[in-house]
């Protein structure tokens, strides 16, 4: 028998791309969802339907009280939270990104940080879920096993970032409207402003052994989603070096490849659960990485089936798609 879920906030932009996958997970369908409009039950009825599995794609401070209520009334339930609620390790860190005491501090230290390749064996049998970021998970990636290894210095790390619009969420906001966005392009939240900055900190400083603060700035693109990330690094090895050691430590692992030649483009990205790696030489004793993922697929609902996949004990690459399959199968065509 399929695994029920229950989708949260089904009517923004990540919900229904958690429902459209799941509607050919051979494994999980979908119970009901929560959200505006026909369809939809409020969110406050959701708490009271049993399900195997939820997914909460609800806005941080709202999302974590969700959280909690489906705990305490189904604790054998596996509960994937894709809001920033619980991905920081302690509520004073909470506050200071997001501007406001947590909603349910009890929760914080109990869910695996969701960015599966790097937690796969926390994730394995766990309840609880924190889905990352989506440009956390374009950044980490490709950092994490760099720093893991010692080939790049953990100072003066820069991430050049860019998303498509679907990324700020479906909250109308004159900045996001069709004259505003469409032939333009702009940066936002610069420096350290940016939320996403304490969760890729935190999960590098646990990583790492010791705190490292980076430069990051995020721009919006005039496109629907996609997010290609250029990430400055110091180091003394050379591209090839450094690329072999991100496909090491990734070796398995269905999602995340290393390309060779040109960056990755959103093109190849789109629509599909893969991250996809490039590293080149930028100057003297430097390098440029770039990293390419859908923002709504493997930066939020296709990594939180991802995890269910894992918690659940299933084939990791169950019901999500990946570009390396399209390709195999042009080629056997």
């Amino acid at each position: 028998m399929s695994l029920t879920v229950g989708v949260f906030g089904a009517t923004g932009y990540t919900g229904p791309e958690a429902v459209r996958l799941l509607a050919s997970h051979p494994h999980a369908r979908v119970a009901f969802t929560t959200g505006t409009g026909g369809g939809h039950l409020p969110h406050e009825a959701g708490p009271t339907r049993e399900a195997g599995a939820y997914l909460l794609c609800l806005p941080h401070g709202i999302s974590a009280r969700y959280a909690a209520m489906l705990r305490a009334s189904f604790p054998e339930a596996v509960v994937v939270d894709l809001s920033g609620d619980l991905r920081l390790p302690t509520s004073e860190a909470y506050r200071t990104w997001y501007g406001h005491d947590h909603p349910e501090p009890g929760l914080l230290g109990q869910a695996p940080y969701g960015l599966t390749e790097v937690y796969r064996a926390e994730i394995a049998g766990a309840r609880l879920i924190s889905n990352p970021g989506c440009y956390a998970t374009s950044v980490l990636l490709p950092l994490v096993p760099l720093l893991r290894e010692g080939l790049i210095e953990s100072d003066g790390i820069v991430v050049d970032a860019k998303s498509g619009a679907t990324g700020a969420g479906r909250t109308p906001r004159e900045d996001l409207l069709f004259c505003e966005v469409t032939d333009n392009f702009s940066a936002y939240s610069p420096g350290r402003t940016h939320r996403h900055v304490g969760e890729i900190e935190a999960v590098l400083e646990e990583r790492c052994g010791h705190p490292l603060a980076i430069t990051f700035c995020p721009h919006l693109l005039p496109v629907k989603r996609g997010i290609l990330s250029s990430l400055y690094v110091a180091s003394r090895e050379e591209p090839k070096a450094a690329a072999a050691a991100i496909a090491h430590f990734y070796e398995g692992s269905p999602f995340v490849r290393v390309v060779d030649g040109k960056p990755p483009q959103l093109a190849d990205v789109v629509l599909t659960n893969d991250c996809l790696i490039s590293v080149h030489a930028a100057a003297p004793g430097r390098l440029v990485i770039f990293s390419a993922l859908d923002n709504l697929t493997k930066g939020a609902a296709g990594q939180a089936i991802q995890n269910l996949n894992v918690a659940m004990g299933w084939p990791e690459a169950a019901g999500l798609p990946s570009g390396k399959a399209a390709t195999s199968e042009v080629n056997a065509s």
